[in-house]
């Protein structure tokens, strides 16, 4: 197990440098978050969601709902975050999944996805959703299989969302996707959720996201 004592310190501090340096809240999503987040959870609600749903949050992730925060006053109650923001666990779990009563049993599921994925392939994966005369039950079942293993993290408005890989091989990467299947999803750099989180406080800090448009961070590097 990975201890991220030092990056949750480290991360913490962030929070209070980068609303120093965003006193104004001009980077995508800040006026709504305001770089605040509500207390974190605690072991017992983190366990009883592993539970009902069959699996291990990723470590980072986990860490970071436990020590540093869980939800907040933005968008949906998402706490601060890269664009809205970061949801409460286990808010939202149907962002992806198009049947609340199916979040359960897809939730499980070897996410199918990775880094690198192209336009082609992705057009070859959700094409069958396309089928002519395909079946509510059968789309519902191809949606939940497309998305399984994927947990929903915060909106970037509009149909785009950042989510975090439950299982397989890039368990803990954070994927940027939308919701209509019209981009194919990208893969951030981090290799976990913390170092993901971190790099958004890091282009906070630096000016970058203050300055620029928002709408690359994370992707650029699929």
């Amino acid at each position: 197990m990975t201890d991220f004592t030092e990056q949750i310190h480290r991360i913490k501090e962030k929070l209070v440098l980068a609303k120093k340096v965003d006193k104004h809240f001009s980077a995508f999503g800040a006026a709504s978050h305001k770089y605040a987040l509500d207390p974190p959870a605690s072991i017992a609600e983190v366990e009883a969601f592993e539970k009902r749903y069959g699996i291990r949050l990723p470590e980072g992730y986990r860490a970071f709902v436990l020590n540093i925060g869980n939800g907040g006053a933005s968008f949906h109650n998402s706490g601060a975050g890269p664009y809205y923001g970061i949801y409460p666990l286990g808010n939202y779990l149907d962002d992806l999944i198009l049947k609340d009563k199916d979040v359960e049993r897809h939730l499980k599921k070897t996410c199918m996805l990775f880094p690198g994925l192209s336009e082609k392939q992705w057009d070859k994966l959700t094409d069958p959703l396309y089928s002519e005369g395909i079946s509510d039950a059968d789309f519902a079942e191809l949606n939940g299989t497309l998305y399984g293993g994927i947990l929903p993290l915060g909106t970037q408005g509009c149909s785009y969302i950042h989510a975090l890989v439950l299982s397989g091989p890039y368990c803990g990467r954070i994927v940027n996707m939308a919701r209509s299947e019209q981009m194919e999803p990208r893969f951030s750099s981090g290799e976990n959720f913390l170092d993901w989180y971190e790099q958004w406080l890091d282009e906070i800090i630096s000016g970058n996201l203050i300055r620029n448009s928002p709408s690359w961070f994370g992707y650029p590097t699929n």
